[in-house]
């Protein structure tokens, strides 16, 4: 087995030589595709080599005789069995040049499928409309490999303004106007790519703002510009305009800046530089100012000053159901509203004649709440008006019963005073308003 290997290669050797081919020179010699070497040779890793070697070294990296497509079967003199492709245990042998790694290659067929830019038995050939990337120039975006790529002219222009210089089958661009790149299709450093216009235009790095404007990006026109305050709490074309939340504490309509400083515009309940003060007429209570109330704003009612022929005006009196410490009804009252503003209208009415003369709304907590009565009224509800002689004993001018709001029912009811009985009828008005106290 050995000594018929052995004798394969000296005759191998022997042709070599007799042909005058150089092996060593071959090997080293240069090339960019297989046409660049003799016959029976290929290009590999830019130099020219024969075909079996680089077979050889293609079938996983075996380069003994032994180990290449002869079966080592233990029989010392046997030939090996030939019922296999290349021996029972032999490896099917890869493509040519292992598709020069721009190709697929089938096994079985040992053909390569070449990419579609690619071409030739090894796909180390590049196809029609395709060149071979110059030495000078990556065309593909990928430094380390030189590939086939498409073919390009000077027209239509490639260079994105730039001047062109036809070279071969591609072209050498001169890039202009800050532009970069192998087609001029990127902006050099310091430069940022318009979508506006698409031209090169100078990022922050290259424009200077005065105060109180700094340099920012418009991602939506990728353009830089002083179009940002250099304190993130102003805003506006001229930074003129300030945050009020932060500025006047939340409790400002507006913020303007006068000179180098903000100025709030508070809310009515809020005073001061920073709106952190209450105004006039209010008072803090639980983290806010509510407004407070003086003896007169709180405890306000209207009623008729003279009832014959006298002065038929509204006197002010007090009320003394409004909490002057923090201007709010006590419980069981509220103020109502009318046609004439908050509170139930009082009416001056002329005795004589019958007729209203003059007319005012009460105000703040003057109003007896029928759903929540005060503690005072809790038994009987709101106290109500009793309407001509109902619920009133006709033994005396003063009556003997009174009048409330039933709680739930919001009906008037007739209660008489100890010692009376309601008759005549039903103690409630709606149901018979003849009812009295006896």
């Amino acid at each position: 087995m050995k000594f018929s290997v052995w004798f394969s290669v000296f005759c191998l050797c022997f042709v070599m030589i007799s042909c005058g081919v150089d092996e060593d020179e071959e090997e080293t010699a240069s090339c960019i595709t297989a046409k660049d070497c003799g016959d029976g040779y290929i290009c590999k890793n830019s130099t020219c080599q024969p075909k079996s070697t680089a077979t050889d070294e293609s079938s996983e990296g075996k380069s003994d005789p032994e180990d290449v497509g002869i079966p080592t079967n233990g029989d010392e003199g046997g030939e090996g069995d030939e019922s296999g492709e290349n021996g029972e245990n032999g490896e099917l042998e890869g493509c040519p040049n292992a598709c020069s790694g721009f190709g697929d290659c089938d096994f079985e067929t040992k053909i390569c499928t070449c990419t579609q830019n690619h071409g030739g038995e090894d796909c180390s050939e590049c196809a029609e409309g395709y060149h071979l990337e110059s030495e000078d120039m990556d065309e593909d975006g990928d430094p380390n490999i030189r590939s086939c790529v498409y073919n390009v002219t000077c027209d239509p222009d490639p260079c994105n303004g730039g001047r062109c210089t036809a070279k071969e089958n591609t072209v050498k661009c001169e890039c202009l106007n800050h532009t970069a790149g192998v087609l001029c299709d990127a902006c050099e450093q310091g430069y940022l790519k318009s979508a506006v216009d698409g031209e090169c235009k100078p990022d922050c790095s290259g424009i200077t703002c005065e105060a109180p404007k700094k340099c920012g990006v418009d991602y939506a026109t990728n353009e830089a510009a002083c179009n940002s305050c250099s304190d993130e709490h102003y805003s506006g074309a001229d930074c003129k305009s300030c945050d009020a939340g932060y500025f006047c504490g939340g409790h400002a309509t507006a913020c303007i800046v006068e000179g180098s400083s903000p100025k709030c515009a508070c809310e009515a309940a809020y005073a001061g530089v920073d709106c952190k003060d209450c105004a006039s007429g209010y008072m803090p209570k639980n983290g806010v100012c509510v407004k407070s109330c003086t003896a007169e704003q709180c405890f306000k009612e209207f009623k008729c000053k003279s009832v014959l022929f006298g002065d038929y005006g509204l006197e002010y009196i007090t009320s003394g159901h409004c909490n002057i410490s923090t201007c709010e009804c006590d419980q069981g009252w509220k103020t109502a509203t009318s046609a004439y503003g908050e509170g139930e209208t009082v009416y001056c009415t002329d005795v004589a004649f019958g007729v209203p003369l003059d007319s005012r709304a009460n105000v703040l907590c003057t109003v007896c709440d029928v759903d929540n009565p005060p503690s005072n009224y809790a038994s009987t509800g709101c106290p109500a008006d009793c309407y001509a002689n109902f619920c009133n004993g006709t033994d005396t001018a003063n009556g003997q019963g009174s009048c409330y709001t039933e709680k739930g029912t919001h009906k008037v009811y007739c209660k008489c005073a100890s010692g009376y009985t309601m008759t005549g009828g039903s103690q409630y008005y709606d149901e018979n308003p003849t009812g009295q106290c006896e």
